[in-house]
């Protein structure tokens, strides 16, 4: 079955990873091709969605109506009483019961169709749970415990047993869409690089941090703490139900309030505390043995593991524990990248240069080994850590190792330091419009020290309050002294990549609720500075203001024609968005109707959506190739690499070598007038449209990025 839907032969997969074993500069592809002479078939079925709901009701119905028990069994087997034989008047009940609740919607209410099980049934099944002591995971759900197979074809999958998507998209009638796509650039040879780099990512073994893994298992079973982002046990009482004879309709009402807000908050500490079990169960079961992740793209072409319980896509708590499974010696220089790195995920240094930070590091030292000989969260330095605690454990855990070693230089590590990219939005604004003053602010171009982008938007803010507060608004007078770094940061950083003022509000307003503001303030004070944080960006930079207002009106003049956005990465993934209203109709199944709501390319545009989202897709798909171009020049250089999009990954003693790489695809990827070669590609797709000219370009030499110490840091 493998062989003939999925292209596993064992002997021929046992070749491939021999060669690939021994040769970095061959890729994935070309050795899996000339081991396999045979090319296999990939079986993937394209059902529409209204098949598959048919299929799904008749099979759900077949289930109510024959999946019965015996009351009598189960009550022995839950009393751990050992059952005689099945009598032929069994007590026989169905398992599922079909029922309906009503929706709890604001706007209005709606039947929803719900099978609910039989208690002693769930019981059962949680007692078997119990005793298991391990969850079953799909195999596309979980790493793979050796290499994946190339993208030989966008529809053979690399991995062994199961078949995934090379671009992720939802419902059936863009799956097909994107499929015919893919096959005529597939056909062409298009998409070969874009594959290159997916295969590239997953030839990287990982292993797990037992030491850290073990710390936060230890928190997890206490019952979590939030300052470590280990989840925690929800501990709060509901009020008492008032005598409704002694209280008026207001208290009731504000009664049912809070108990709304407190389910709300038990549900949502219930589904951080299941997942976070699931990566600890996941980490748990790696623990001494290599793993590989799986890639692949979504319609941008940003790249992510398949696998979504455990990968370094997650936040600190997982990164604090992935390792790469292959070390090298520190040498001369990744003692100082290791103090970096650590200096980096402790945080509250803003933006100190290398030196400060190895420095600052150097004080510490003492607190650094008791961290790593104790691993105590509640006086350890590690657990102050204002960024990533978790990371931070890691690397003193590292340093210390290091320093009590016979000699630094020759101490292997596998613990990868990371070189994250500054305001990475803005750089490739700063790249497309030659935009200098822009590309000093976020160290495209050289500076002695690394720019903060953040305080300088928050400079012109509280300028602007100054001035507010001295006129006696009452608004700018309840933000004195709360307008800081991190109540801004998130803004500036997703306000290139879209985010609206709704979204920015909620960003802002979350960081105020933390510092102590009413939630009625919060909203206030929120909507006020996520204005002012708009226009100080806009001020700081008009250029990527200009390109942006110039892609959005490009966007809205294609989607007017009824047509989605489509444009090709400069790797030549081809990219269309998928924003079209939605198509609605019913099916009616065994069990009940559904009523069925999906988007779809047969239906007209979301010319809004179409046009307010192409500035950050574009965006993204300029990231994304310039981590992959990266990546791939790694490989050749027998670097290990893996990153977060645009953080980039490596072991200590390659942070140098890699940094020379990061800088060198960039100028490549924009040595040429990409902004031009896009307006060009609309106008071949949409020669009836009269497109605007585009923004004057800077004096901006793309070349300097090469002299840029902070470009990534």
């Amino acid at each position: 079955y493998c062989k003939q839907h999925y292209g596993f032969d064992e002997a021929k997969y046992e070749e491939y990873l021999n060669e690939i074993i021994v040769s970095s500069n061959s890729s994935p592809q070309t050795v899996w091709e000339q081991s396999n002479t045979q090319k296999y078939h990939q079986f993937i079925p394209f059902w529409s969605t209204n098949t598959m709901n048919s299929i799904g009701g008749f099979i759900l119905n077949l289930v109510r109506i024959h999946f019965k028990f015996d009351k009598q069994e189960c009550a022995d087997v839950l009393s751990n009483i050992d059952s005689p034989q099945k009598k032929k008047d069994a007590d026989e009940t169905l398992v599922f019961t079909h029922t309906y609740h009503v929706s709890d919607n604001a706007t209005h209410t709606y039947p929803i169709g719900t099978f609910i099980s039989h208690p002693m049934v769930k019981e059962l099944i949680m007692k078997n749970v119990e005793t298991r002591g391990y969850f079953y995971f799909e195999t596309t759900e979980v790493p793979m415990l050796c290499p994946p197979k190339p993208w030989c074809y966008h529809s053979l999958t690399p991995m062994l047993m199961s078949g995934v998507q090379f671009i992720r998209y939802a419902g059936y009638e863009w799956k097909k869409y994107f499929s015919d796509l893919l096959n005529e650039y597939d056909r062409k040879g298009h998409i070969d690089v874009m594959k290159y780099g997916l295969d590239v990512l997953g030839t990287l073994p990982w292993k797990v941090n037992s030491k850290v893994l073990e710390k936060q298992i230890q928190l997890f079973n206490k019952g979590g703490l939030d300052k470590l982002s280990i989840a925690c046990v929800f501990d709060k009482t509901y009020p008492e139900l008032p005598d409704k004879n002694t209280v008026d309709d207001e208290m009731m009402k504000a009664y049912y309030k809070e108990c709304k807000t407190l389910k709300k908050e038990e549900n949502e500490k219930y589904s951080l505390r299941c997942t976070q079990l699931y990566t600890l169960s996941l980490a748990n079961s790696l623990v001494g043995a290599p793993f590989w992740q799986c890639y692949n793209l979504d319609f941008r072409g940003r790249v992510y593991p398949i696998a979504p319980h455990f990968s370094q896509m997650l936040g600190d708590h997982a990164r604090g524990m992935l390792m790469f499974a292959e070390g090298a010696p520190l040498g001369d220089n990744g003692l100082r990248w290791l103090k970096v790195h650590c200096a980096t995920t402790f945080g509250g240094l803003g933006k100190a240069t290398f030196e400060e930070k190895e420095r600052f590091v150097d004080e510490n030292l003492d607190n650094i080994l008791k961290s790593a000989d104790t691993l105590c969260h509640e006086r350890g330095w590690w657990a102050q850590s204002t960024e990533d605690p978790w990371q931070c454990l890691a690397a003193c855990i590292e340093i210390a190792a290091a320093l009590r070693s016979p000699d630094p230089a020759e101490y292997v590590t596998s613990l990868p330091v990371h070189m994250d990219g500054s305001c990475n939005g803005l750089q490739h604004y700063a790249a497309l419009g030659r935009d200098y003053e822009g590309a000093v602010k976020v160290c495209v171009a050289p500076s002695h020290r690394p720019e903060d982008v953040y305080i300088a938007v928050i400079n012109i803010v509280l300028a602007h309050l100054e001035a507010e507060v001295a006129a006696g608004n009452p608004t700018a007078q309840k933000l004195i002294g709360l307008v800081e770094r991190k109540t801004l940061k998130q803004t500036v950083m997703t306000q290139v990549y879209g985010v609206t003022q709704y979204g920015a509000r909620a960003q802002i307003k979350g960081r105020l609720l933390d510092k102590g503001m009413s939630n009625q303030d919060a909203m206030e004070c929120a909507s006020y500075l996520s204005v002012q944080t708009f226009k100080a960006v806009g001020q700081l930079f008009t250029q990527a203001q200009q390109i942006k207002e110039w892609l959005n009106k490009s966007a809205y003049q294609i989607a007017e024609t009824g047509k989605p956005v489509k444009w090709s990465t400069p790797l030549g993934l081809p990219c269309v968005q998928p924003y079209t209203k939605n198509k609605r109709y019913g099916v009616m199944t065994p069990v009940q109707g559904i009523s069925l709501t999906y988007p779809s390319p047969e239906m007209p545009v979301n010319k809004r959506k179409q046009s307010t989202a192409f500035p950050p897709n574009f965006i993204h798909s300029q990231d994304s190739t310039h981590m992959l171009m990266t990546a791939i020049e790694c490989y050749h250089a027998g670097i290990p690499f893996a990153a977060v999009h645009d953080s980039f990954w490596t072991l200590p003693c390659h942070v140098d070598q890699m940094n020379e790489i990061i800088r060198e695809q960039f100028v490549l990827m924009y040595s040429f007038d990409v902004l031009k070669q896009l307006k060009e590609s609309f106008e071949a797709y949409n020669p009836e449209i009269q497109f605007g000219d585009l923004p004057s370009s800077g004096q901006l030499d793309i070349d300097c990025v090469r002299d840029s110490t902070y470009f990534f840091s």
